[in-house]
């Protein structure tokens, strides 16, 4: 009975070879370099309690104006959701709504028309 071959297998140590003979590996230890853990950006902790602070120091640099900005915050942050859940759009719809004043409900319909949810 014949021994069955694996063609894979020995093609796969043909290339090891012949790549062996065209350049001289060289050892991974050599060329590992240093690798920082983590990086000024990223080592910035992100928490509820964090972010509620930087709100409250954001609405006391900003005074009166910091509404509308929170206002569009909430906005952003919805649009950068994977998924839009019907809760999202009624809280975008409220916080186009405390924007908008008595133009409101030109304000709700012009987003939905520009936006493709």
């Amino acid at each position: 009975m014949s021994k069955k071959k694996n063609t894979l297998k020995d093609l796969d140590e043909f290339l090891k070879q012949q790549a062996a003979t065209l350049v001289a590996p060289t050892p991974l230890s050599n060329s590992i370099q240093e690798i920082p853990t983590r990086t000024e950006e990223a080592s910035v902790e992100i928490s509820e309690a964090k972010i509620l602070n930087d709100l409250k120091s954001l609405a006391d640099k900003e005074g009166p104006s910091f509404r509308k900005k929170f206002y569009d915050l909430i906005i952003q942050s919805l649009e950068a959701q994977p998924d839009s859940l019907a809760e999202d759009k009624m809280l975008i719809n409220t916080a186009l709504y405390l924007q908008s004043g008595d133009k409101w409900k030109e304000v709700i319909k012009q987003y939905w028309k520009n936006r493709s949810y």
